[in-house]
């Protein structure tokens, strides 16, 4: 491929003209001889952009699946659902994914007796929109076995038979049927620390166009790098194949993910895989850890009771002496830390971790991350500054954005509390360094939709506070501020000699995202001078 050279483009933000050149993967100040010249007038030029928290391996299986997002109503879902079943005869369970709590209606909660009416005969499974909650119906309970006997698995919730009633909490339950799919569950291993049992040559092949496939969607929406939240030595060898054949479209960051239940030679051996040596465009360098769950289901942890349910407030994932444990042993060798952590409990028991860790090893540039946050509370905002943490957060998620219906969530969450939620401004003008995401396949990848659901976001009552930031700062969230949470702003991020040549020219104005997500679309994006989509205009 030529060197490029995109002439006469705007710079959305300041309304100038920019043009760039490109040599040897790197923006160099002039064009070399020989350049593709690409015409950008009437076009928009941005850094590649950065999605800083998503599951590649999860959201390339669930592009083969039902997507449920934008479907209400039982008839609804019957006739998607018959659609999507024609020619799947041999797929062992249909799945569908992007589920909304109330799929069936204001105050209803699907169970596998309601998914009997609509699919009596198939196995089903249906996750939902927060991916922490699935529900089966009967057939895809029997073929898991949890139709005679009930496992001792958390989050298998009976009904009043005593049996399961369909709902599968959380990702150790959702897997009892997930296993029995066509992908045999692989997709959600990484989130809990698991490896395949057996991973023969057709399911890795079957993984590898999962993970092409979901690299091809994210070059299609300008993405240029990633920062995958699910990670094992099984995806670390298959996406290493995969950079070493230079079959990586966009930069991607792997964790390992470390489980409550891993003993010390475990973390050991994670820890080091987190050590490996860059390959091509894959890097590692971080450990992943949960805390907690989410509202939804009653998971996420919290400083203060849930309302209605006098003393509970969940419980964190790790005892905080193991967890502590872990935060200092990964650190120690100079490692980045990334939790997810909704409730406000669950954000305090991360900076205890990390706080722990600073006292251990000493103060360094770790940029450790929370993920998600999705509640804090006030006493602990000026702990994420002090301790140097970097909120990485997805304005796709508050009730009411991108699809998401207000209840049962905001409920759960409490109206003494709503002003407590995803609080981006707040955490912004402390001066934390802010890094967004969408969490896909939880929510659409398009940076686009998650842009508009920051500059659109509504408080949801007089007196909770606006959290909505202006459109330069959600910009640089979503490429300054990823560069910065990667440590690698000397290298991405911004547009200017030296820097990778890694960029999106965009149709349509970003200030029109405000009013919609189809204000833009990546008309051409590039990773390291390489094209990676092209639909220019």
């Amino acid at each position: 491929m030529p060197p490029l050279h995109i002439t006469g483009a705007t710079d959305p933000l300041t309304g100038a003209e920019i043009s760039v050149a490109m040599e040897d993967g790197l923006i160099v100040p002039a064009p070399v001889p020989g350049s593709r010249a690409i015409d950008g007038r009437g076009l928009f030029l941005l850094p590649g952009l950065i999605d800083s928290h998503l599951h590649l391996l999860t959201g390339g299986v669930a592009l083969g699946q039902l997507n449920l997002l934008d479907v209400k109503g039982e008839d609804a879902f019957r006739a998607a659902l018959a659609t999507h079943a024609q020619g799947r005869d041999a797929d062992p369970v249909l799945c569908c994914w992007s589920a909304n709590y109330d799929i069936f209606g204001p105050g209803t909660r699907p169970d596998r007796h309601r998914l009997d009416r609509i699919c009596p005969d198939r196995p089903l499974l249906m996750t939902s929109v927060d991916w922490h909650c699935a529900w089966a119906n009967t057939a895809a309970l029997r073929l898991a076995g949890l139709t005679e006997a009930v496992p001792e698995v958390p989050g298998a919730i009976l009904g009043a038979d005593g049996l399961p009633n369909g709902e599968l909490q959380e990702f150790e339950a959702m897997g009892l049927v997930q296993r029995h799919a066509a992908s045999g569950g692989r997709e959600g291993l990484g989130l809990i620390g698991r490896e395949p049992p057996a991973a023969d040559a057709a399911a890795r092949s079957h993984d590898r166009a999962a993970l092409a496939a979901a690299m091809a969607e994210c070059a299609r929406f300008g993405i240029t790098s990633v920062a995958m939240m699910d990670g094992s030595l099984y995806l670390a060898d298959l996406l290493a194949e995969m950079a070493a054949a230079g079959d990586l479209p966009v930069r991607v960051s792997l964790p390992m993910t470390v489980a409550p239940d891993h003993g010390d030679a475990r973390v050991a051996e994670l820890i080091d895989a987190a050590c490996r040596t860059p390959v091509g465009r894959l890097s590692f360098g971080r450990i992943k850890m949960f805390m907690d769950g989410v509202f939804d289901t009653w998971t996420a942890f919290r400083t203060d009771d849930y309302p209605g349910r006098p003393g509970f407030r969940s419980e964190p994932l790790f005892p905080p002496g193991r967890f502590a444990e872990i935060c200092i042993a990964a650190d120690a060798r100079g490692l980045q830390l990334q939790t997810h952590a909704v409730g406000d409990g669950a954000v305090r028991a991360v900076l205890d971790g990390y706080e722990a860790a600073q006292r251990a090893n000493g103060r360094r540039d770790s940029r450790h991350r929370v993920e998600h946050i999705d509640m804090l509370h006030s006493g602990d905002l000026p702990r994420l500054r002090s301790l140097g943490v970097t909120a990485s957060m997805q304005p796709v998620h508050p009730p009411g954005s991108s699809g998401l219906p207000l209840e049962p969530t905001v409920s759960i969450m409490g109206r003494d509390r709503w002003g407590d939620t995803f609080p981006w401004a707040a955490i912004s003008a402390s001066g934390v360094p802010l890094a967004f995401g969408t969490d896909w396949p939880t929510a659409p990848l398009s940076p686009f939709n998650a842009i508009h659901s920051a500059l659109a976001r509504e408080p949801w009552a007089d007196g909770v506070p606006d959290q909505r930031l202006p459109l330069a700062d959600v910009l640089a969230a979503y490429a300054a501020g990823g560069a910065h949470a990667l440590h690698a702003e000397g290298s991405r991020g911004r547009l200017a000699p030296g820097m990778a040549a890694d960029l999106v020219l965009l149709e349509g104005d970003p200030a029109g995202l405000a009013a919609g997500p189809e204000a833009c679309r990546a008309a051409l994006t590039v990773c390291g001078g390489e094209i990676t989509h092209e639909a220019l205009p």
